[in-house]
């Protein structure tokens, strides 16, 4: 397998895990005390991509529950999670067309080699 085809591979896995990683944040955003989580990719191995999950630290807003008690919401904020979403489609459809590219690339060797 190429270097560019496993790399490409990689990199629809990650962006993979961070579409996953910001549904959870959305299915969560109601949810009291909940701290959203961030997905970042690195460079791995070999040019693969690997994917760093962390829990945001910053306190959600505070609100005064039924019962008098004062309680914090979730950290999550939408419009960060829709950016983090379109980030995520348009590495995903740039990792497709590498990995097309690449199947194309090694199709046009072996009909030179055959």
């Amino acid at each position: 397998m190429s270097l560019s085809f496993s790399s490409s591979v990689s990199g629809i896995q990650a962006t993979l895990h961070m579409l996953s990683v910001s549904a959870h944040n959305v299915a969560n955003m109601n949810t009291d005390r909940f701290k959203k989580q961030h997905a970042s990719l690195s460079e791995g191995n070999h040019g693969s991509v690997t994917v760093n999950i962390t829990e945001g630290a910053d306190p959600g807003p505070t609100y005064q529950h039924a019962n008098g008690a004062i309680v914090e919401a979730s950290n999550v904020d939408m419009n960060e999670e829709i950016l983090r979403q379109i980030s995520a489609k348009h590495l995903f459809s740039a990792n497709a067309v590498a990995l097309k590219t690449s199947v194309e690339t090694q199709k046009g060797l072996l009909d030179l080699l055959a």
